[in-house]
């Protein structure tokens, strides 16, 4: 995950939501693209055997139990500067909209919801905030 820079909050999360199946097959769609980042390294295919070798060692546990009590642990949607860049924008020009559908979304960042998916807050950051900046006094 280091050496591809991986989004480790989205590689978690959806290793919790990818199934045993996909992975056995490396089919990694579109959806999961912090998987898809990940598997760009060499050594992803042998990363994903030991895995779900792991995985084998939990007895009695199905591919539906891991993936919810992993899905409990691992949010889907988490504020980043992008966000919050965004928000504050539209907040300046006295548009609340954003900052109350951040309230909102991030009062349970482990379910999937329909409002953050339309905003995209699951998705790479978009390309306008590659060089964001955010410190303390912002």
């Amino acid at each position: 995950m280091e050496d591809t820079k991986a989004d480790f909050t989205m590689t978690f999360r959806q290793l919790s939501e990818i199934t045993e199946n996909q992975l056995k097959e490396l089919h990694i769609s579109e959806e999961f693209w912090a998987l898809q980042n990940l598997g760009k390294h060499k050594l992803f295919s042998e990363w994903v055997t030991m895995y779900l070798l792991r995985l084998k060692r939990n007895k009695g546990d199905s591919d539906t139990k891991r993936r919810t009590r992993m899905t409990a642990v691992n949010p889907r949607y988490i504020l980043r500067n992008w966000m919050a860049e965004s928000a504050v924008r539209k907040a300046n020009m006295n548009d609340f909209s954003e900052v109350h559908l951040l309230q909102q979304i991030l009062q349970n960042p482990f379910q999937k919801q329909q409002a953050a998916e339309k905003a995209g807050y699951s998705l790479r950051a978009p390309p306008w905030a590659k060089d964001l900046k955010v410190s303390c006094s912002s």
